[in-house]
């Protein structure tokens, strides 16, 4: 499916705030609320809208430590490390990498004991060879919204 004008106004309202009503897009773009409601669908069906969720504040929900943790694996075995890895809650992304290390992981935890253990935990897998932690000090930026135009 190729994004037209359309298509990329319904996805920009609904990245800004996902429980905007559809008849409230219609509004805003001055067409019918069926054909809004005819081309979300579609844009759910094909993949550019995957899901719609509230984000929460990690401060104020006590997981305030970010920390980035490289992981080099046995030859091989990154994909598989970090499948099994994809299952640990405190993970929120899981990168694989070109350069010095295999897999680049982003972590939320609430103290540093939660990433001690998580580290630990991490050490015991199979083909994992080591990891390197860096521990944020401050967010400057965390943005989860995509800045889409129409260029394809």
């Amino acid at each position: 499916m190729n994004l037209d004008d359309v298509d990329v106004k319904i996805l920009k309202i609904l990245q800004a705030d996902g429980r905007t009503a559809l008849s409230e897009i219609a509004r805003r773009l001055d067409m019918g609320t069926a054909t809004i409601h005819e081309r979300v669908n579609s844009l759910e069906e094909d993949g550019y809208i995957r899901d719609y969720r509230a984000v929460l504040d990690a401060d104020l929900l006590g997981l305030d430590h970010v920390a980035f943790i490289r992981v080099n694996t046995e030859a091989g075995h990154f994909s598989e490390v970090a499948e099994r890895l994809a299952e640990e809650t405190a993970i929120q992304e899981i990168h694989e990498l070109t350069g010095d290390a295999d897999l680049l992981l982003k972590v939320r935890v609430s103290d540093r004991s939660g990433l001690t253990d998580l580290l630990s935990r991490i050490g015991k897998y199979d083909a994992v060879r080591s990891t390197a932690t860096d521990v944020a000090l401050r967010n400057v930026k965390e943005e989860q919204r995509l800045d889409i135009s129409n260029d394809g």
